[in-house]
Protein backbone atom coordinates (compact mmCIF):
# COMPACT_ATOMS: atom_id res chain seq x y z
CA UNK A 1 0.00 0.00 0.00
CA UNK A 2 3.02 2.52 1.21
CA UNK A 3 4.55 1.48 -2.45
CA UNK A 4 1.40 2.67 -4.41
CA UNK A 5 1.17 5.54 -2.34
CA UNK A 6 4.77 6.42 -3.41
CA UNK A 7 4.44 5.61 -7.00
CA UNK A 8 1.36 7.90 -7.29
CA UNK A 9 3.16 10.85 -5.09
CA UNK A 10 5.95 10.91 -7.73
CA UNK A 11 3.78 10.97 -10.92
CA UNK A 12 1.98 13.77 -9.25
CA UNK A 13 5.52 15.59 -8.89
CA UNK A 14 6.49 14.69 -12.25
CA UNK A 15 3.21 16.18 -14.09
CA UNK A 16 3.87 19.73 -11.92
CA UNK A 17 7.02 19.37 -13.17
CA UNK A 18 6.28 19.21 -16.86
CA UNK A 19 3.91 22.00 -16.62
CA UNK A 20 6.64 24.20 -15.39
CA UNK A 21 9.03 23.27 -18.06
CA UNK A 22 6.30 24.06 -21.03
CA UNK A 23 6.17 27.29 -19.94
CA UNK A 24 8.55 30.00 -20.98
CA UNK A 25 9.53 33.33 -18.95
CA UNK A 26 8.58 36.86 -20.59
CA UNK A 27 10.57 40.17 -19.99
CA UNK A 28 8.69 42.74 -18.94
CA UNK A 29 9.47 45.95 -20.17
CA UNK A 30 7.88 49.92 -19.20
CA UNK A 31 5.86 52.17 -22.30
CA UNK A 32 7.95 54.84 -23.56
CA UNK A 33 7.44 57.48 -20.54
CA UNK A 34 10.03 55.41 -18.98
CA UNK A 35 12.44 54.84 -20.83
CA UNK A 36 11.03 51.52 -22.06
CA UNK A 37 13.05 49.92 -18.85
CA UNK A 38 12.67 46.46 -18.01
CA UNK A 39 10.89 45.61 -14.97
CA UNK A 40 10.70 41.65 -14.51
CA UNK A 41 9.34 38.56 -15.66
CA UNK A 42 6.37 36.86 -15.84
CA UNK A 43 5.90 32.92 -16.60
CA UNK A 44 3.70 31.55 -19.16
CA UNK A 45 2.57 28.91 -20.99
CA UNK A 46 0.78 30.83 -24.24
CA UNK A 47 1.49 34.34 -24.78
CA UNK A 48 -2.39 35.02 -24.56
CA UNK A 49 -1.58 34.07 -20.54
CA UNK A 50 0.21 36.93 -20.10
CA UNK A 51 -2.08 39.65 -21.62
CA UNK A 52 -3.58 41.69 -18.39
CA UNK A 53 -1.04 40.81 -16.03
CA UNK A 54 -0.24 43.64 -13.74
CA UNK A 55 3.56 43.73 -12.36
CA UNK A 56 4.57 45.72 -9.72
CA UNK A 57 7.82 47.89 -8.64
CA UNK A 58 9.34 51.10 -7.24
CA UNK A 59 9.81 54.31 -8.61
CA UNK A 60 13.25 54.15 -6.56
CA UNK A 61 14.05 51.19 -9.20
CA UNK A 62 12.59 52.61 -12.32
CA UNK A 63 14.56 55.55 -11.78
CA UNK A 64 17.22 54.68 -9.54
CA UNK A 65 16.55 58.18 -7.63
CA UNK A 66 16.73 56.36 -3.86
CA UNK A 67 14.02 59.33 -2.52
CA UNK A 68 11.43 58.02 -4.29
CA UNK A 69 11.38 54.60 -2.59
CA UNK A 70 7.80 55.67 -1.21
CA UNK A 71 5.64 55.33 -4.03
CA UNK A 72 4.68 51.89 -5.85
CA UNK A 73 4.05 51.67 -9.31
CA UNK A 74 1.41 49.25 -11.31
CA UNK A 75 2.47 48.77 -15.10
CA UNK A 76 -0.10 46.49 -17.11
CA UNK A 77 0.76 44.46 -19.94
CA UNK A 78 -1.07 44.41 -22.95
CA UNK A 79 0.97 43.45 -25.62
CA UNK A 80 3.53 40.45 -26.62
CA UNK A 81 6.59 40.44 -29.29
CA UNK A 82 8.28 37.30 -28.80
CA UNK A 83 9.22 36.73 -25.07
CA UNK A 84 8.86 40.58 -24.67
CA UNK A 85 5.95 41.77 -22.74
CA UNK A 86 4.97 45.43 -22.84
CA UNK A 87 3.32 47.07 -20.03
CA UNK A 88 1.16 50.39 -19.90
CA UNK A 89 1.50 52.15 -16.77
CA UNK A 90 -1.75 51.23 -14.78
CA UNK A 91 -1.63 53.53 -11.63
CA UNK A 92 0.37 54.17 -8.39
CA UNK A 93 0.20 54.25 -4.62
CA UNK A 94 2.24 55.10 -1.67
CA UNK A 95 3.76 53.32 0.96
CA UNK A 96 1.28 53.60 4.13
CA UNK A 97 4.39 54.17 6.19
CA UNK A 98 5.49 57.01 4.65
CA UNK A 99 2.28 58.33 4.66
CA UNK A 100 2.06 57.91 8.46
CA UNK A 101 5.32 59.54 8.97
CA UNK A 102 3.35 63.10 7.14
CA UNK A 103 0.82 63.40 9.35
CA UNK A 104 1.55 65.04 12.22
CA UNK A 105 -1.11 66.29 14.86
CA UNK A 106 -1.95 70.59 14.75
CA UNK A 107 -1.78 70.27 11.26
CA UNK A 108 -4.83 70.13 8.73
CA UNK A 109 -5.01 67.16 5.67
CA UNK A 110 -6.73 68.43 2.44
CA UNK A 111 -7.50 65.46 0.07
CA UNK A 112 -8.64 65.67 -3.68
CA UNK A 113 -9.87 62.69 -5.29
CA UNK A 114 -10.81 63.77 -9.00
CA UNK A 115 -11.59 61.61 -12.21
CA UNK A 116 -9.90 63.28 -15.12
CA UNK A 117 -8.84 62.92 -18.47
CA UNK A 118 -6.38 63.67 -20.48
CA UNK A 119 -5.50 65.48 -23.56
CA UNK A 120 -5.22 62.43 -25.14
CA UNK A 121 -8.45 60.50 -24.14
CA UNK A 122 -7.48 58.77 -21.02
CA UNK A 123 -9.06 58.87 -17.84
CA UNK A 124 -7.26 58.96 -14.76
CA UNK A 125 -8.42 59.22 -11.08
CA UNK A 126 -6.18 61.06 -9.03
CA UNK A 127 -5.75 61.78 -5.40
CA UNK A 128 -3.85 64.42 -3.76
CA UNK A 129 -3.02 65.84 -0.41
CA UNK A 130 -2.07 69.15 0.94
CA UNK A 131 -0.69 68.77 4.37
CA UNK A 132 -0.60 72.61 6.28
CA UNK A 133 2.10 73.67 8.36
CA UNK A 134 -0.78 74.24 10.96
CA UNK A 135 -4.69 74.03 11.43
CA UNK A 136 -6.53 75.87 9.34
CA UNK A 137 -10.04 76.52 9.48
CA UNK A 138 -12.97 75.20 7.54
CA UNK A 139 -13.05 78.26 4.75
CA UNK A 140 -9.20 77.86 4.38
CA UNK A 141 -9.84 73.53 3.62
CA UNK A 142 -12.37 74.45 1.21
CA UNK A 143 -10.60 77.32 -0.91
CA UNK A 144 -7.71 74.93 -0.72
CA UNK A 145 -9.28 72.18 -2.14
CA UNK A 146 -10.92 74.08 -5.07
CA UNK A 147 -7.20 75.19 -6.05
CA UNK A 148 -6.22 71.45 -6.05
CA UNK A 149 -9.19 70.44 -7.95
CA UNK A 150 -8.50 73.69 -10.51
CA UNK A 151 -4.60 72.36 -11.00
CA UNK A 152 -5.58 68.48 -11.55
CA UNK A 153 -7.94 69.49 -13.89
CA UNK A 154 -6.22 72.11 -16.06
CA UNK A 155 -3.07 69.97 -16.27
CA UNK A 156 -4.96 66.56 -17.61
CA UNK A 157 -6.36 69.18 -20.38
CA UNK A 158 -2.96 70.49 -21.28
CA UNK A 159 -1.22 67.09 -21.18
CA UNK A 160 -0.90 63.89 -23.19
CA UNK A 161 -1.04 60.79 -20.87
CA UNK A 162 2.91 60.24 -20.62
CA UNK A 163 2.94 63.89 -19.70
CA UNK A 164 0.74 63.72 -17.41
CA UNK A 165 2.19 60.52 -15.03
CA UNK A 166 4.86 62.59 -15.37
CA UNK A 167 3.87 65.48 -13.86
CA UNK A 168 1.81 63.34 -10.59
CA UNK A 169 5.60 61.26 -10.11
CA UNK A 170 8.24 63.67 -10.65
CA UNK A 171 7.19 66.51 -8.56
CA UNK A 172 5.77 69.22 -11.13
CA UNK A 173 2.08 68.64 -9.79
CA UNK A 174 2.44 68.66 -6.20
CA UNK A 175 4.98 71.85 -7.01
CA UNK A 176 2.36 73.56 -8.95
CA UNK A 177 -0.26 72.89 -5.84
CA UNK A 178 2.10 74.14 -3.23
CA UNK A 179 3.11 77.40 -5.08
CA UNK A 180 -0.75 78.27 -5.37
CA UNK A 181 -1.90 77.17 -2.05
CA UNK A 182 0.47 78.78 0.22
CA UNK A 183 -0.98 82.14 -1.06
CA UNK A 184 -4.07 80.92 0.80
CA UNK A 185 -2.44 79.11 3.70
CA UNK A 186 1.12 78.39 4.79
CA UNK A 187 1.95 74.57 3.24
CA UNK A 188 4.33 71.94 4.50
CA UNK A 189 3.42 69.39 1.92
CA UNK A 190 1.69 67.81 -1.08
CA UNK A 191 1.46 64.39 -2.18
CA UNK A 192 0.24 62.60 -5.11
CA UNK A 193 -0.18 59.50 -3.00
CA UNK A 194 -2.56 57.31 -5.14
CA UNK A 195 -3.33 57.21 -9.09
CA UNK A 196 -5.71 54.28 -11.05
CA UNK A 197 -6.46 54.88 -14.89
CA UNK A 198 -9.70 53.88 -15.70
CA UNK A 199 -9.98 53.76 -19.19
CA UNK A 200 -7.96 53.72 -22.10
CA UNK A 201 -7.51 56.14 -25.69
CA UNK A 202 -9.41 55.65 -28.62
CA UNK A 203 -8.29 52.05 -30.45
CA UNK A 204 -6.23 53.54 -32.88
CA UNK A 205 -4.59 55.78 -30.52
CA UNK A 206 -3.62 52.63 -28.54
CA UNK A 207 -2.57 50.69 -31.61
CA UNK A 208 0.03 53.18 -31.89
CA UNK A 209 1.16 53.64 -28.81
CA UNK A 210 1.93 49.59 -28.80
CA UNK A 211 3.74 50.29 -31.28
CA UNK A 212 5.71 52.23 -29.70
CA UNK A 213 6.50 51.12 -26.96
CA UNK A 214 7.05 47.74 -29.09
CA UNK A 215 9.83 49.39 -31.11
CA UNK A 216 11.27 50.88 -27.90
CA UNK A 217 11.61 46.90 -25.87
CA UNK A 218 13.37 45.96 -29.13
CA UNK A 219 16.06 48.54 -29.21
CA UNK A 220 17.14 47.44 -25.67
CA UNK A 221 18.51 44.45 -27.07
Amino acid sequence: MATARSARSRRKVRRVKDKWKEKVWYEIYATPEFGGVFIGYTPASDPSLVLGRVAETSLRDLTGDPTKHMHRIYFKIFGVTGNKAIAQYYGHDTTREFMKSQIRRRRSRIDAILDVTTQDGYKIRTKAMVLTAYRANTKQKSDIRKKMEEIIKTMAKEKTFPQYVQAMLFGEMAEKIKNECKKIFPIRNVIIYKSEVLSLAKKEENEGFVKEAEETAEAQE
